[in-house]
């Protein structure tokens, strides 16, 4: 099978990272999580003098995007070392706003990027749909390990991450105030992605993200061809 480019969309708390987790510990995809690129850059120790850093840093801890200019040189960049490794990759976040999603006359996109690497009939979209109210609820009690970084699901029967035992914690940015403004994020700057891709004929799988995690993924990989 050809290695392919997977993009997962849905609100905070619609389990895009679970579902591209299970490709990645199950069929060798690379998970590019966005969040966690982007939190391992705003924290690195080495770089909390630069200026830039502090205002992305700033952003990023309130709820708000990061600059997409700075965010899609980053995420091209990783994209094209991955695909040249010769992994398959999946993102749970990616892109995030029109100009990470489609560049503009200067400057190619992410999604143009992909295609590139990877080729059009490579290049699949999922959005995972899910009532508002339970997307939130499932948020405020997601708790991630502070060793290994995994997301832990909120009624996981576990009080350590059971990967590592790692202690468990809520994020700060799951906090409900938090939410809302991600949620708002999203609605404004993300989904209007998914309705410029549909707009231009684009298959977009709709997934229902409401059952258990195990019946999604089985969805996923059918209509992955796995």
């Amino acid at each position: 099978m050809h290695k392919q480019a997977v993009m997962i969309f849905g609100t905070p708390g619609s389990g895009k990272g679970t579902q591209a987790n299970l490709l990645e510990w199950t069929k060798g995809f690379y998970h590019f999580d966005s969040g966690k690129e982007l939190r391992s850059i705003l924290n690195d120790p080495s770089r909390q003098n630069e200026k830039l850093i502090q205002r992305e840093r700033k952003l990023n801890e309130a709820g708000i995007l990061n600059t997409p200019s700075w965010v899609l040189g980053i995420f091209k960049k990783e994209a094209k070392k991955i695909a040249k490794s010769g992994k398959s990759i999946v993102y749970s976040g990616s892109p995030r706003t029109m100009y990470e999603a489609f560049g503009d006359k200067k400057t190619l996109g992410l999604i143009a990027t992909l295609e590139k690497s990877y080729g059009k009939e490579n290049l699949h979209f999922f959005f995972m749909k899910i009532a508002p109210e339970i997307a939130a609820a499932r948020n405020k009690i997601r708790r991630t390990c502070t060793v290994c970084t995994n997301p832990v699901l909120g009624d996981a029967p576990v009080t350590v991450c059971p990967n590592c035992m790692g202690e468990l914690k809520i994020r700060k940015d799951d906090d409900p105030e938090k939410y809302k403004v991600r949620y708002n994020e999203y609605m404004t700057r993300t989904m209007p992605i998914v309705e410029a891709l549909r707009s231009q004929g684009i298959t977009i799988t709709e997934i229902n993200a409401e059952p258990a995690p195990p019946e999604i993924f089985a969805n996923i990989k059918k209509a992955l061809g796995f």
